[in-house]
């Protein structure tokens, strides 16, 4: 997704891609509703979404740890199991989202013996 820093001439771009390869980074930010409640705005004259630095950062940030570990389940999936892996990753879900790849990690290394 192509995005406008606001008050720069800065273009950018956010991505998060399923095992298939499919990008879903619009459906996963307006999962948590930056859409509608002003985050990134739709610029019509650039054809990009906007956003400040700040939020830029942010989203960016969040994407990236969500994107390593989403290849990080797909890999354990196939070796513990979906089930064993998603009942995990549903029992420490329950956090921010910007903490959430860490507490998944975190409770993956502990249910599963990872010690990192």
């Amino acid at each position: 997704m192509k995005v406008v820093i606001k008050g720069t001439d800065k273009v950018a771009t956010l991505s998060i891609t399923d095992a298939n390869g499919v990008d879903y980074v619009k459906d996963f930010i307006g999962s948590y509703d930056a859409f509608s409640d002003g985050q990134f705005t739709f610029n019509e004259d650039h054809g990009a979404y906007e956003a400040t630095q700040e939020t830029f950062d942010w989203w960016e940030k969040v994407i990236t740890d969500n994107q390593a570990l989403e290849e990080r389940l797909d890999s354990l999936r196939e070796e513990y199991g979906s089930d064993r892996v998603n009942e995990i990753v549903s029992a420490a879900s329950d956090v921010d989202l910007e903490d959430l790849a860490a507490a998944v990690n975190k409770a993956l290394d502990e249910e599963l013996n990872l010690g990192k």
